[in-house]
């Protein structure tokens, strides 16, 4: 098990700054860390210690509005600390300054599940949607189209085969790229001129699949019936690499795996929270600076939380 420390608490916090089912969290190179507040439309700037510092985007009708979107891992912070945020309603990137001054926005041709940017200051996002062909969709800080990349788990049509291939995906500091699947143990590594490198399987854990649904678990199987009704026991909800290459996947609200640089998994681990709250977990993310902490984001209570370093 792994024990959290708060670095965010609603209760302790400013009423007029209290996050409301906050949906996604970047943290910068200064260690601010930077959280798209879903229930009041906005992003919150905080302090490494969860000391509030500005709001922006607020909802309104200009170009800069954030507009509430789920829970799709929608935000990225690029080395300059400027902000992405993925709006899947319209859908959308908008890019804002570290200030949270407004720069531009561009339209997608799809909503996506993950937002992620590289050195280069492009974008990398996963689509939503099941006329999709690849994976990756890379498009430059202006909106231009560049590649696309990553081959699909299955290639069947329906809703099933939708939600195995869905994925998420973050860069290291030398700009590879990783990717995890919602709902399929599996990450891949690709590098920086989109070739795959390796494919590591993991072990889904115990506690989240019996024996007998584990036997049962293939995607032969999801292929022969890609709109049935099956519930896939593993819900990845985000990836993040750290300063050192290291990287985490966050399962089930609960549950962690570490990666090494080369993908290969090293270790799972249950995360236990401070006063046995009924946390749910539904982000994580790694900071780029050596030994700082990994963040995890509680929808229910909007509260943020720090790991220590593995």
């Amino acid at each position: 098990q792994i024990r959290l420390s708060p670095v965010y608490l609603s209760s302790q916090q400013e009423i007029g700054f209290k996050l409301s089912a906050p949906a996604a969290i970047a943290v910068g190179r200064s260690g601010n860390l930077y959280v798209f507040d879903d229930g009041n439309s906005r992003i919150v700037k905080l302090d490494l210690r969860g000391k509030f510092i500005a709001e922006f985007g607020q909802r309104d009708s200009g170009p800069g509005a954030v507009r509430p979107g789920g829970l799709n891992d929608s935000i990225a912070v690029d080395e300059d600390e400027n902000v992405y945020v993925s709006d899947p309603g319209t859908p959308k990137v908008l890019i804002f300054s570290s200030n949270g001054t407004f720069q531009r926005s561009f339209r997608l041709p799809f909503p996506s599940t993950s937002i992620a940017g590289n050195r280069k200051r492009e974008i990398f996002l996963t689509p939503d949607t099941a006329r999709s062909t690849q994976l990756i969709y890379v498009f430059s800080e202006t909106g231009q189209f560049l590649r696309r990349f990553g081959e699909r788990l299955i290639e069947s049509p329906g809703n099933l085969a939708r939600n195995i291939n869905v994925a998420v995906a973050a860069c290291d500091a030398n700009d590879n790229l990783f990717v995890a699947f919602r709902s399929w143990p599996l990450i891949r590594k690709y590098s920086p001129d989109a070739k795959l490198i390796s494919e590591n399987q993991f072990t889904i854990p115990s506690e989240l699949i019996g024996e007998s649904q584990r036997k049962n678990y293939s995607l032969d199987l999801f292929a022969k019936y890609p709109d049935s009704a099956f519930m896939p026991p593993i819900n990845t909800h985000s990836i993040s690499i750290d300063a050192r290459g290291t990287g985490y996947l966050l399962l089930n609200a609960h549950s962690m795996v570490v990666f090494a640089p080369t993908g290969r998994v090293t270790g799972q681990f249950h995360f236990r929270a401070p006063r046995d709250r009924n946390n749910v977990f539904i982000r994580l993310v790694a900071s780029p600076k050596a030994k700082a902490p990994t963040y995890l984001l509680d929808t229910r209570s909007g509260e943020i939380y720090a790991a220590a370093q593995l």
